[in-house]
């Protein structure tokens, strides 16, 4: 199986572990050495724009020729998902979401703010469509100061509650990624390389279930 993965910093030596035909886009920015070419091809690139610049990247560069199945996702993927739901979803060739099932749900004075929810894809964590992300210090002067802007601008459902696998993690399959144009993929990378962690990565983040589902 194809992986293209994102590397910030880290050392995935797991990689060693899966029979994959690995890219690494690298961004990594501490002066440490790692030679990450044993595990697969290596891409240079700057630290801008989250880990989803170099993703979408890979979408728009690649439109015209995906595998038929791919792990699209971060090297440090054992952080939002288990090993065992890994190997099940690559068994499975097809699209799958990878994600940890141990996240905290809780409410507030407004009502639930986060929780699982089930889909024909498996159990999808899902939070409160609240934009909270736009008020946590992160790079925000970009293009849009909500997630109902982002949705409507890309013709996302707006819904109370929106499901994704945190950490962008997914097996795609070439049929799910051509369900859109290269043109939106190429318009949602244009609204990230502003800064190294721009809020729009969120909302790309909180796009890729709706996109493929």
């Amino acid at each position: 199986m194809r992986a293209v993965l994102v590397n910030y910093c880290y050392d995935p030596d797991w990689l060693t572990q899966y029979p994959l035909d690995v890219t690494i886009y690298d961004r990594s920015d501490d002066g440490v050495p790692r030679d990450l070419t044993r595990y697969g091809k290596v891409i240079q690139t700057p630290n801008l724009g989250d880990v989803d610049y170099d993703k979408l990247t890979w979408l728009v560069e690649n439109y015209h020729d995906l595998p038929e199945v791919f792990l699209w996702g971060k090297t440090n993927l054992f952080k939002y998902c288990d090993k065992a739901d890994f190997e099940k979803g690559v068994l499975k060739s097809d699209f799958t979401p990878l994600l940890k099932y141990d996240h905290k749900t809780y409410s507030d004075v407004y009502g639930e703010v986060c929780k699982y929810v089930g889909t024909e894809h498996g159990l999808m964590y899902a939070e409160r469509a609240d934009s909270w992300y736009f008020n946590t210090g992160l790079d925000n002067r970009g293009y849009f100061k909500n997630w109902h802007e982002w949705a409507y601008a890309f013709r996302l459902p707006i819904e109370p509650f929106v499901p994704f696998a945190p950490g962008g993690n997914y097996i795609l399959t070439r049929e799910k990624v051509l369900k859109h144009s290269k043109d939106l993929y190429d318009e949602m990378r244009s609204t990230l390389n502003y800064a190294a962690h721009p809020v729009e990565a969120h909302c790309c983040e909180r796009s890729y279930f709706y996109l493929w589902r």
